[in-house]
């Protein structure tokens, strides 16, 4: 295989590409990025049987042929001078680039028995701005649950219907909600389904900073994604995801708090508090929120100014969780709205502050003490 590209069209069009091919798969031959140089395109894709992504650049093929490159290609390509790169692929899978004086050989490998990418027809198409998209799985992804003891909750519910766009994420000890105004051009839209936390993580990655829209399609068990000229396809977790509503709790108290005022206090436990213990104290009484910890390697007690109403309360939280979901808010002042014990703590707007078309509600459950 030989062909000839423009540097910083081939870098900008395998970069995303090499995303998927970062995350080692359990089989060795998804590993890496497929190369094929066909007609007048060099078509590049990578695939993990959960998500694959696809593109294309423009080349002058000298001979057709393929083969799948590891990931450290990206970084040479990245290194290598603006200008012309030659590409030349030896029939035992040696690549050879060449630009000015720059010449780099790396290894490849045959891509006989490298599954090709679905092409895969949706039954429902519709359009985001990357903006919105972008800004919902950001405030939400941390909620996602990060380990195997329940596949449905390793991704989050997006819900589109009335013109609002919902994505809800749960991970067991806390939960994350946003809605807002939906940017979607059909506005009859009334679907909903469940992308991976890291396929989400993948899309954030690839996705231009730009004003501009990703083109969507659903299908039976996969949605496609299309943006910048790439081809994104994710398989979607099936089953019936949990319905954020019916884990609100019944509040006895609520406080409303300087948002950034708690992050630093709970920043300052941090300093003290161990991983294996990760809780912070929280007594609410009257004005003042009292906010402690104690560990083997220190103890801190601090206070800040609070407007409480309700029941007395002092309970243990984990101050990392509490730190993700209060960083998400966007209101210089948070309402904390305080169950019974055990029930959690939910962090949204003040009334006066929520918006008709965008809404965030975060809940986190406490620490149980021993």
């Amino acid at each position: 295989m030989i062909f000839r590209v423009n540097k910083q069209e081939f870098e900008k069009a395998i970069t995303p590409v090499s995303i998927i091919a970062q995350s080692k798969s359990a089989e060795s031959a998804l590993n890496g990025v497929y190369i094929e140089a066909r007609g007048k395109n060099v078509v590049l894709y990578c695939y993990d049987i959960e998500k694959g992504i696809k593109t294309t650049v423009d080349a002058e093929i000298e001979e057709e042929g393929r083969v799948v490159a590891d990931s450290q290609i990206v970084p040479i390509i990245h290194s290598m001078p603006d200008g012309e790169i030659k590409v030349v692929v030896s029939e035992n899978n040696i690549i050879n680039l060449t630009s000015g004086e720059a010449d780099f050989q790396i290894l490849g490998r045959s891509s006989d028995g490298y599954p090709a990418i679905p092409e895969i027809k949706g039954h429902t198409a519709f359009s985001i701005s990357k903006k919105q998209m972008k800004n919902l799985i950001n405030k939400t992804i941390f909620s996602v649950c990060k380990d195997d003891t329940n596949p449905l909750l390793k991704g989050s519910l997006f819900e589109i219907k009335d013109n609002y766009l919902t994505v809800s994420s749960i991970d067991g000890f806390r939960f994350a909600v946003r809605k807002e105004k939906s940017s979607v051009d059909n506005q009859n839209l009334d679907v909903s389904f469940i992308i991976p936390g890291r396929a989400q993580l993948n899309l954030l990655r690839i996705m231009e900073d730009n004003d501009g829209e990703i083109s969507l399609e659903l299908a039976n068990k996969h949605i496609i994604i299309m943006t910048d000229n790439l081809y994104f396809v994710v398989r979607l977790i099936e089953g019936d995801f949990p319905k954020y509503e019916k884990y609100i709790p019944e509040y006895t108290s609520t406080a409303v708090v300087n948002r950034d005022e708690l992050i630093r206090s709970l920043e300052r436990v941090a300093l003290v508090n161990e991983k294996m213990h990760s809780s912070a104290k929280l007594n609410f009484a009257g004005d003042t929120l009292k906010i402690s910890c104690e560990t083997e390697s220190g103890k801190i007690n601090d206070a800040i100014g609070v407007e409480t109403s309700g029941e007395e309360k002092e309970v243990l939280f984990n101050q990392s969780f509490l730190i993700d979901a209060l960083r998400c808010c966007e209101n210089e002042k948070v309402l904390l709205r305080l169950a019974e014990n055990g029930k959690g703590m939910v962090i949204k707007a003040r009334d006066e502050d929520e918006v008709e078309d965008s809404y965030y509600l975060y809940l986190v459950m406490p620490i149980r003490s021993r």
